[in-house]
């Protein structure tokens, strides 16, 4: 059985690199689903980027800092 976890990536586009990832602790039983909650996750988690990460606007700014996420497929193995 296939499942889907979802992984948020805080990137900067200045040089293109992840400065950290973390697993959402969702999975899913759809990519469509996963997707969907990625969309929302990566919004709600750059929104609280000053309170969650403790970053200032001028560095967002100035580093070009976005969220990023991935929906990576799992085996389930049934017992």
């Amino acid at each position: 059985e296939m499942k889907y976890i979802l992984i948020l990536y805080i990137c900067t586009l200045t040089t293109g690199t992840c400065t950290s990832s973390s697993v959402s602790g969702y999975q899913f039983d759809t990519h469509y689903d996963c997707v969907e909650a990625g969309y929302k996750l990566a919004y709600n988690n750059y929104k609280n980027l000053e309170d969650l990460e403790e970053l200032e606007k001028d560095y967002i700014e100035e580093n070009k800092i976005v969220v990023k996420f991935e929906c990576r497929d799992i085996r389930v193995n049934a017992i």
